[in-house]
Formats: C-alpha cells, sequence, structure tokens
C-alpha cells in the first residue's frame, strides 16, 4: 500500500498574497497519459522549490510534488524542514472531497506572519492506510493546516499533515476497487473484503501485500486467514509472465491443505484483474498451481417467500404457489425463508412473536415473544436474527427454541428499522433511523464451535451510503452488495440503488411507490415490491412487472 498513492494530485493548489485567497487550479505541473493496463494513469512531473520562493509558492509546489512518488516522494520532502521530512508519511490516508464542492471555490487562510496557512473543505468519505473506503456522515469537513519557517534564507514546511486531499472526480478515475478475500471460520467459503488501489504496474504487488496484513478492522474475529502471521513476500514484488502470477511466500512448515488454502485465497483475489489469468505459488517447502475447492456464493433457491391472502407463498419468476400444510399467518408480516428454503419464519401481526414452519416436517411453533420485533433474517446456519426496535440487545434463535442474545451498543438512542445476516453468514447490516436521518452499520459476528453466534466482532462498525438521507428498506445482494430502497434527500420517493460494501452506490431507476426490496445471490434477481401488492423485477436495465397484486413482504432465502 506504500505506493498507493503515488500519482495523487490533479488536485488544487493554493495562494494569494491577501488574507484569504482562493485556491487556483492552474499549476506549472505537466502531466503525460498512459495506458492504465501498464501502470498509472497520469504521470505529474513536479519540480523542487525555487530560490526565493515565499510561503504560498512553497505550501503550493508541496502539494503539487505530492504526486511524484520518485526516491519516497523526494521532491515533495525537499519543500520540508529535513526533520518533517523525515517522518511525513503520504500514504497514512486519502481524503475525498464531496462531489457537489469544487476546488476552485475554496479559500484559504493566511497568518499576516505568512508563517501559517490552514483551509477548511468537506469531505465524504476517505481511504484508511490499508485502502478501506470510509464514508463519513453528514456535514464532515476536513482541516489541514501548514507551519512555516526559513531555513537558511528559504521557507520550508516545518509541519503538515499526513496523506492528501483529492476531488471525488479524480479519486474515481485513480482508484479502482478490487475485493481481497479471508475464509467464513469454517473455511467453507471466502468473503469479499474491498479495497481501493491505486491502477499502476504494482497492484498485483499491493494486493498480496494487504491480503498479508489481513482482514478490514471491522471484519477481525469474523472471518479468517490462512496465512501464518508476519508472512512477507519472497521475493518481494509479484511477477506476472503470459498471465500467470508468481507469488513467492516466506512461510515454512504448513501442511498441504494450509498450502492449498493459501492458494485458493490469493488465486480468488488476483483473478479479479485481467491482466492475471492465474498463480504459481511458491513456498521455501512447495510449488503451487491448484488448490481447494471452495463456493464462490452460499447456495441458495432461487425462490422467494411472501404473503398473499394471509397464507404463505413462494414466488418463482411469475408464479406464485401456495406452501403446502403452512398454516396462515393471520395478519402476520416480513416472513423469511432459510438459505435451503425448507423452513419460513415471520412476524406475528402484533409484532411480539416470531413464528416458525417447518416445510419438512408440516409443522409450525412459536420460537420468539418480546416488544415490537424487527423482521426476522435467517443465517445459513438456521439461526433466526430479530431484536426489539428499541432494545440494545440482538436474539438469535433456533427452531428448538435456543436463544443467543448479544448487545448492540452502538444503535443507542437510535430506532432499529431492520437487520440482516450476510449470506456467508460472517457480518451482520443493522438499519437506523435517528434525527430524521437513515444509518447502516455493518458489523462482524463471530461464533464458537457449534456455529452459535457470541459477540459483534471488530472495532466499532463500518458505515455505508451515509450520502443518503432516508433509507426504506435493505437487503443483501450477495456478499458484497446491498439492495436498497433509499433517497438522498428527505423530500424525494425512495427508489432502488445497489450498495457496494465500502464501494460506491449505483442507482437502478425508478419503481412508483416501492416498500420492501430484496434480492438473491447476485444483484440480477432484485425485487421490488410496491404498496399495492404488485412486484418489480429488474432486468436488463429496467423493471419489469412480474406480480401485480396482493404480494406483500417478498424475501429471497436469508
Amino acid at each position: 500500500m506504500r505506493r498507493l498513492f503515488a500519482v495523487l494530485v490533479c488536485i488544487f493548489l493554493f495562494m494569494g498574497a491577501s488574507a484569504c485567497a482562493r485556491i487556483p487550479s492552474d499549476s506549472q505541473v505537466g502531466t503525460i497519459t498512459v495506458d492504465p493496463e501498464s501502470g498509472a494513469q497520469t504521470r505529474v512531473d513536479a519540480e523542487g522549490p525555487k530560490p526565493g520562493d515565499g510561503p504560498d509558492a512553497i505550501v503550493r509546489g508541496f502539494i503539487t510534488a505530492g504526486a511524484s512518488f520518485n526516491n519516497n516522494f523526494s521532491v515533495a520532502r525537499s519543500f520540508l524542514t529535513d526533520s518533517l521530512a523525515a517522518e511525513w508519511n503520504p500514504t497514512s490516508s486519502v481524503k475525498i472531497v464531496k462531489r457537489e464542492v469544487s476546488l476552485d471555490s475554496v479559500t484559504t487562510n493566511i497568518a499576516t506572519d505568512s508563517q501559517t496557512v490552514s483551509f477548511e473543505i468537506p469531505v465524504s468519505a476517505g481511504l484508511d492506510e490499508r485502502g478501506v473506503l470510509h464514508e463519513n456522515e453528514a456535514d464532515t469537513s476536513a482541516t489541514m493546516e501548514f507551519h512555516l519557517r526559513q531555513v537558511n534564507g528559504e521557507w520550508r514546511i516545518s509541519e503538515a499533515p499526513d496523506g492528501l486531499l483529492v476531488s471525488r472526480t479524480n479519486f474515481d478515475n485513480m482508484f479502482r476497487p478490487i475485493p481481497l478475500h479471508f475464509y467464513t471460520p469454517d473455511f467453507n467459503y471466502l468473503v469479499p473484503d474491498l479495497r481501493w488501489f491505486l491502477r499502476t504496474s504494482s497492484t498485483t504487488t499491493d494486493m498480496v501485500r494487504a491480503t498479508l496484513d489481513g482482514p478490514a478492522k471491522y471484519l477481525a474475529g469474523a472471518v479468517v486467514s490462512p496465512i501464518p502471521d508476519n508472512t512477507s513476500l519472497t521475493p518481494q514484488s509479484v511477477t506476472i509472465h503470459d498471465g500467470q502470477a508468481e507469488v513467492g511466500l516466506s512461510a515454512t512448515g504448513l501442511d498441504n491443505k494450509t498450502r492449498e488454502r493459501i492458494f485458493t485465497q490469493l488465486e480468488t483475489t488476483l483473478l479479479s484483474l485481467g491482466s492475471v489469468t492465474s498463480l504459481q505459488l511458491q513456498t521455501p517447502d512447495a510449488t503451487l498451481t491448484g488448490g481447494v475447492s471452495v463456493n464462490a456464493r452460499v447456495p441458495s433457491e432461487p425462490v422467494a417467500v411472501a404473503i398473499s391472502d394471509d397464507s404463505l407463498v413462494l414466488l418463482n419468476g411469475n408464479e406464485r404457489n401456495t406452501i403446502d400444510k403452512s398454516p396462515r399467518v393471520d395478519g402476520g408480516r416480513a416472513p423469511a425463508l432459510s438459505m435451503d428454503a425448507d423452513a419460513v419464519a415471520w412476524l406475528s401481526k402484533s409484532g411480539k412473536e416470531i413464528n416458525h414452519f417447518d416445510r419438512t416436517q408440516g409443522s409450525s411453533t412459536q420460537v420468539l415473544v418480546g416488544r415490537d420485533l424487527l423482521a426476522p433474517s435467517f443465517d445459513r446456519f438456521e439461526w433466526i436474527w430479530t431484536a426489539e426496535r428499541e432494545g440494545n440487545d440482538l436474539m438469535a434463535v433456533r427452531a428448538s427454541g435456543e436463544l443467543a442474545r448479544i448487545n448492540i451498543g452502538f444503535v443507542k438512542n437510535k430506532d432499529i428499522r431492520a437487520i440482516r445476516v450476510s449470506p456467508d453468514g460472517t457480518r451482520l447490516m443493522v438499519l437506523s433511523h435517528s434525527n430524521d436521518e437513515s444509518h447502516i452499520d455493518i458489523v462482524g459476528i463471530a461464533r464458537d464451535s457449534e456455529n452459535k453466534p457470541t459477540k459483534l466482532t471488530g472495532n466499532g462498525t463500518f458505515k455505508v451510503a451515509t450520502g443518503f438521507k432516508k433509507i426504506e428498506d435493505v437487503s443483501w445482494a450477495g456478499s458484497q452488495d446491498l439492495a436498497m430502497l433509499a433517497a438522498r434527500t428527505a423530500e424525494e420517493p425512495a427508489q432502488p440503488y445497489i450498495q457496494k460494501v465500502g464501494g460506491n452506490a449505483e442507482a437502478l431507476g425508478t419503481v412508483s411507490e416501492g416498500v420492501s426490496i430484496t434480492s438473491g445471490a447476485d444483484t440480477s434477481s432484485v425485487r421490488v415490491g410496491t404498496r399495492n401488492g404488485e412486484l418489480f423485477t429488474y432486468t436488463s436495465g429496467s423493471w419489469q412487472r412480474l406480480l401485480d397484486s396482493n404480494i406483500k413482504d417478498p424475501a429471497y432465502p436469508g
């Protein structure tokens, strides 16, 4: 990741002589466009400080030179005092300016003694040191301040913030999202962990190094890696010959199964690059060209459950079939379907009970009683998840009545609207409302040896979709995406979107009067239910009506 920020700076540069000057968009910088598959998209040729440069020119030159990564940003460091040059870390973070904010409109504040330059700018998101994209809450700003002093009669920067600042457009042009992969604790499935990498020729090396560093913080404890701690690349870079990536790792003493799991983990990650078609993995003990067989996604039945005329029905395309022997739900709502479609859970009319129907046995039971419960969600281990809207505990219950309680203190003073477990069972999505705004938090799930959930993991929650004022409903769409009914302002009607976890949101057109959304194994099976009971599916870039009446709360397995 140390070369992650190598090419940044089609960005801003400062200052005039007044105490409040506009950041200009011009600069004495040349750019050369390069094929993005062969290296960086843009190379910036920067110059060092000139004799007699004032504080404004020094700060301008420093920010511009941040785009030149040769010799560990040596040109940028030449604008700094010797002590700061030794410790300044340009790759620690990236801050992304809000899309609607023009860098040309940002003003700087310059102290009368010309020794301090500062400015404040709204930011929408940023990359951390691992390349994880973190979205900011509304009204978040970044303040940057530079202190200067004279060294041998020339102005130099003595204090500067680490990291860099980019516009959203430049960020999208320069970086690409690539999922790393880690295993579920039972090693049956791979879980995507989306990171952002600069489009350079060292991307494959950066990807492997990021994998060696482990999962994102919010996933720690929920996923595992077979790669031993302190494993390093040997040699220090990944090479590609005729489409085959050649990776060498230092780990020794590994058994065959562990080596094969490492191979599959790295191969799945590297194959997302168009330039890689195969992998050769070298360890001190063995050379591998093949690994273990792991499902890319959790298998689930391609059907949805819904309620029609107080009966549980299965939806398959434009067919609606009543479930044999199922009881009438008597005003019940929000059904959930197990991954194998053999069990259904639903919320009673009062919202105080979760009921369960076993299709194989033809029997139904009440499995949980509470206060104002949320719609249930199945995980792949047949645990049924719910919570009380104003409570601080998650509840996961099995058909047998076995119950697990987990504290969710991060929703304090928030109204919980929905919870959904990811198909692989490693993450929980929590939709909540507070102060007339919606929030989506994602956290990891820890389990014991019997797959019973025991606690939430990670260092804090992972926030997504912060650019939306209201979110009416949300569903997992595979292991990496969320399907949601959302609006960016309070006045707009909620419409369907696909939101990547750790990435951007994509609008899916419009559906009138949508009240619920669900998706199957991927984004090709998104369904929206409307207020008057219609069911729409997203096909070839447009919405098509599947069923025209009397369908309530459709939900795919999960």
